[in-house]
């Protein structure tokens, strides 16, 4: 099945989406959130503990399915006695049903700021690798 990879997500919020402790995460990191903003309601989505840079054949993770997205900008204020300074960022929150547990078959990446996009087969305890 054809699915966006979120990649770099850490452990833990992985384990928590599986035992359904946590249904929403938000994405702040530049890659994901490209690909989170090509996402619709009732699609795929491969969440990955693997960096960016590690995605590849045999890379495992968590298949999940849309329900909720929502994007916002966020502004961060710092200061000093000489000077303000303020960022803003997008981040997209994605509100997630666990399907199960995958592993890539195939990478689609495209160029900076490009949806990653991957071919991603569900694994049973019985499928052998």
């Amino acid at each position: 099945m054809k699915c966006y990879v979120l990649s770099g997500i850490a452990k833990g919020i992985i384990e928590d989406i599986i035992r359904r402790n946590i249904r929403t995460i938000e994405l702040r990191s530049a890659h994901n959130v490209a690909t989170a903003l090509r996402v619709n309601l009732g699609d795929c989505v491969f969440l990955t503990y693997s960096k960016i840079r590690d995605l590849d054949r045999g890379v495992s993770g968590v298949i999940a399915e849309v329900s909720g997205k929502e994007v916002v900008q966020q502004s961060m204020f710092y200061s000093s006695p000489h000077y303000i300074e303020e960022s803003e960022m997008a981040v997209v929150r994605l509100r997630l049903n666990p399907k199960g547990v995958g592993r890539i078959i195939q990478i689609k990446t495209g160029g900076l700021l490009e949806a990653i996009e991957a071919e991603v087969v569900e694994v049973t305890h019985f499928t052998a690798w």
